[in-house]
């Protein structure tokens, strides 16, 4: 586990291959899950929409439930934990706070303060018919503590493109300047690329969400494949943290929405 820049794992041959084998051969098709978007598109099917899906296989359906519960809630917190504590003071007391927060499935029930909302999601990226990057440089939503994804690219994919890219500010940038900066899919002089890793399958990538969780995906070459893996999230009914841009960019900014009001 490594702490800089911001707390994350990356693990090659990340289960053995018998399972890894098999969770390949059965992941859910888009036809079963019912996908119909346009090309190079990102989707995921939720924990609590797959539990009303015919056509998944027991194996898929205990691999999501596991990664959606709070015995994968411990095992983050055996490796993680004190990482989580140290970024968001304010929010969590301890580990043993953390672990004794109510553990549900994002979007099942209403939400309630200090819920932790758990998710497992079959997700990919639609075939690409032309070159595109299904994604900038990001950090995930506010609300959400982590993010995992575990590759499951097809034996029969030879496409080129779709890895997965990490960022790392400047390290004088403060966190408001962070926060001046920050737009989904942002200008890369801001930040600086420190690692690729590659859409292979059986790899397996977590990361904490911060404001230095910053990462992309590199653009995809035509292909009739689908980028395939399992999503997994945690997420609070609160944001764990509140970019604040720089003054003058907030004048800015409520000057042009005075604009659009007095239009």
């Amino acid at each position: 586990m490594l702490t800089e820049p911001f707390p994350h794992v990356v693990i090659e041959n990340a289960l053995p291959d018998e399972l890894h084998t098999e969770l390949r051969r059965t992941f859910p098709s888009r036809h079963t899950l019912g996908v119909n978007i346009g090309q190079n598109e990102r989707w995921s099917t939720s924990l609590r929409e797959l539990r009303e899906i015919a056509g998944i296989t027991d194996l898929w359906r205990n691999f999501v439930e596991y990664h959606a519960s709070r015995d994968f809630l411990n095992e983050v917190l055996d490796l993680f934990g004190e990482s989580i504590v140290e970024l968001y003071p304010r929010t969590f007391e301890s580990v043993d706070d953390i672990r004794s927060r109510p553990v549900v499935v994002r979007g099942v029930g209403l939400e309630a303060q200090g819920e932790l909302h758990l998710d497992s999601q079959v997700s990919g990226n639609t075939p690409a018919t032309q070159c595109g990057v299904p994604r900038g440089i990001h950090f995930d939503s506010t609300e959400s503590l982590w993010a995992g994804l575990y590759y499951l690219r097809s034996d029969a994919d030879d496409s080129s493109g779709g890895d997965l890219e990490l960022w790392k500010w400047p390290d004088f940038y403060s966190f408001r300047k962070k926060s001046s900066l920050y737009r989904e899919g942002m200008n890369p002089k801001y930040a600086r690329r420190f690692r690729t890793i590659p859409y292979k399958s059986n790899t397996f990538v977590f990361l904490i969400n911060s404001i230095d969780s910053l990462h992309s995906v590199t653009e995809r070459f035509p292909t009739p494949h689908t980028r395939q893996f399992l999503n997994l999230v945690c997420s609070l009914p609160a944001p764990l943290f509140r970019p604040l841009p720089l003054p003058h960019i907030r004048l800015k900014n409520l000057m042009g929405r005075t604009h659009q009001l007095l239009r």
